[in-house]
């Protein structure tokens, strides 16, 4: 696989358009840069006019020498450091810019978000985290580059004034070190690439091992794991192993062209200089200028390397989008994140919902999700009511409510609410219209109580509690409602975890409620005193408008106003007792 201009033309592109999004912040800091590898030149012309007027017998005028030079090498290192606090600014904007960018469109961008999303929680921190820092690397080593082609063009121009010939010949390393960077860059894409999904696979499967100690226990899978760990770590050695091979080979190829270099210098110049016909001067002009001369390599090396880095983490990132251009990662938004689609207006969050929320009837007609066996299912839930969705294992149950709330595609139907049809119930079904509990709920390693809220407001948090019968056992927890869950709520049980989520549901008082199957890790008791709250509370006015359940629970089906069985010739709505 060769990586090819147009593939080099996507990186340039993201990276055009950020320093679009502050120009002149990047032109302060490319000013910066340039000056900052360009003085060594004035240095090596100070150098020379110096060297060129010291007499045998000059005492401490050599002493003096040497501090001016001294003095203008450490006044270029203090600018330095107004440079780097200019660049941090910058360095920060780079990677905050596609982060937000990548998180406000898995949020508010339309249709569902499933098959946009990485299959590993490694993977995605990677994307998430390492992408975006390889994008702002390419951007920070543009800097570099430009400020090492102006100093060495600059440096070129001072041994010209030397000796066109020597020059020529002195040159002639870095040409050749310039061919064997770009050769070697040509595979480098390919071996970063590998390297960074093998580093993915090792983040996603300690983050899957440690969140399922348990269950490696209870299976004797310990060796196992260990075993499956080794491997991984080995391909990622591997990958890694090839990966900085090539780049320290080309990042090390200015080295060798700055000891050619000066080795030149010595076999050519310094006959001259025994001749009269070179001075001290002009060696150390020499000297200084194939030091410069020397970086270019080292900056086109590591140019190419962190460009191809880059391409790969814009190909990565541009995956996370619904339509994957690289415009998307660049867009200039407010960096404060607002509330989701759905969300109440201000005026609105005084514990009511505004009227053209409050769910009255939602219609689903045709509904069709093909690989799923879900076929032209039709649906109406009124305002108060229990439906019901029940059948055999594989019939589509699942899919038939992430169809209603967008999280996966529908071939076909139509969906409504309250007469208005739904183009796309990713950014309509949501709270406080819609709030979702899945049958196997996330939950983050936070306080319960935050964990619960997620951000919302607590003056209902007490009443979603109780409701979902949770209150008697956070009284025995070592730090009640301050008890931190672990990750994916590991230190609680099954069925407080679907509590948990589902009191995370109730407290954003949404109109229609959504249960993939609650009952499933529940005593009978806790179920029925749990499935009597919900029903009890939707009609007294602080649970939910109306229910819609995944279940085959008798203590569920006896309640419901309604049934849809999806065994197969049994799509029909039935109503209940």
């Amino acid at each position: 696989m060769r990586w090819s201009s147009s593939d080099a033309a996507r990186a340039r592109q993201v990276g055009w358009q950020l320093i679009k999004r502050e120009p002149v912040a990047y032109g302060i800091a490319m000013t910066y840069w340039v000056a900052f590898h360009a003085l060594p030149t004035a240095f090596a012309f100070a150098l020379k006019a110096v060297l060129d007027r010291i007499q045998p017998d000059a005492g401490n005028t050599v002493w003096l020498a040497l501090a001016v030079l001294g003095g203008m090498e450490l006044g270029r290192w203090a600018m330095l450091l107004f440079a780097v606090v200019q660049w941090h600014g910058q360095w920060v904007f780079w990677h905050a810019l596609p982060q937000h960018n990548v998180l406000r469109s898995l949020v508010s961008d339309p249709g569902p978000v499933a098959h946009r999303l990485p299959g590993s929680s490694g993977e995605a921190v990677s994307r998430f985290r390492d992408d975006s820092m390889h994008i702002s690397l390419m951007m920070d080593v543009w800097l570099d580059i430009v400020g090492a082609t102006v100093a060495a063009a600059f440096a070129v121009a001072a041994m010209f004034t030397v000796d066109v010939r020597l020059t020529l010949v002195v040159s002639a390393p870095m040409i050749l070190a310039l061919w064997v960077c770009r050769w070697l860059g040509h595979r480098l894409r390919v071996w970063r690439r590998r390297e960074r999904e093998a580093t993915a696979a090792v983040t996603g499967f300690i983050g899957d091992a440690f969140g399922a100690i348990g269950t490696l226990k209870l299976a004797g899978a310990q060796g196992a794991t260990t075993r499956r760990f080794a491997q991984l770590g080995d391909a990622r050695a591997e990958a890694a192993r090839v990966d900085q091979v090539a780049t320290q080979v080309l990042q090390t190829l200015s080295a060798a062209v700055g000891d050619l270099g000066t080795g030149f210098v010595v076999l050519l110049l310094l006959p001259a200089l025994t001749r009269g016909s070179a001075t001290v001067g002009d060696v150390g002009l020499f000297t200084a200028s194939i030091a410069t001369l020397a970086g270019l390599p080292r900056w086109v090396a590591r140019t190419g390397a962190t460009t191809r880095q880059a391409t790969v983490s814009v190909d990565r990132l541009t995956e996370l989008f619904p339509e994957p251009t690289p415009e998307r990662i660049t867009e200039r938004a407010d960096l404060a994140l607002r509330p989701g689609p759905g969300a109440l207006a201000p005026a609105e969050r005084d514990g009511t919902t505004a009227s053209a929320e409050r769910l009255k009837q939602l219609e689903v007609s045709g509904l069709t999700v093909h690989h799923a066996g879900v076929e032209d299912l039709d649906l109406v839930i009124e305002r108060g009511t229990l439906t019901v969705i029940t059948g055999p294992v594989g019939s589509g149950k699942s899919t038939v409510l992430r169809a209603l709330l967008g999280l996966v595609g529908r071939d076909r139907g139509e969906i409504s609410w309250n007469g208005e049809p739904i183009d796309d119930p990713a950014l309509v079904m949501v709270p406080p219209r819609a709030a979702y509990v899945a049958q196997t709920p996330r939950l983050f390693s936070e306080p319960l109580s935050d964990a619960i809220l997620l951000g919302a407001a607590p003056d209902h948090l007490d009443d979603a509690v109780r409701l979902v019968c949770l209150d008697d056992e956070v009284a025995w927890m070592p730090e009640g409602m301050a008890t931190v869950v672990g990750a994916r709520g590991v230190r609680l049980s099954g069925g407080q975890v679907q509590r948990t989520a589902t009191a995370r549901a109730l407290v954003r008082r949404p109109e229609l409620l959504v249960i993939d199957d609650l009952s499933s890790a529940l005593d009978v008791e806790t179920e029925a005193h749990l499935w009597r709250g919900l029903v009890d509370h939707a009609e007294e006015g602080f649970g939910a408008a109306a229910l819609l359940v995944v279940s085959h629970r008798p203590a569920v089906l006896d309640r419901a106003d309604q049934i849809i069985d999806l065994t197969p010739g049994k799509g029909t709505p039935s109503r209940a007792g």
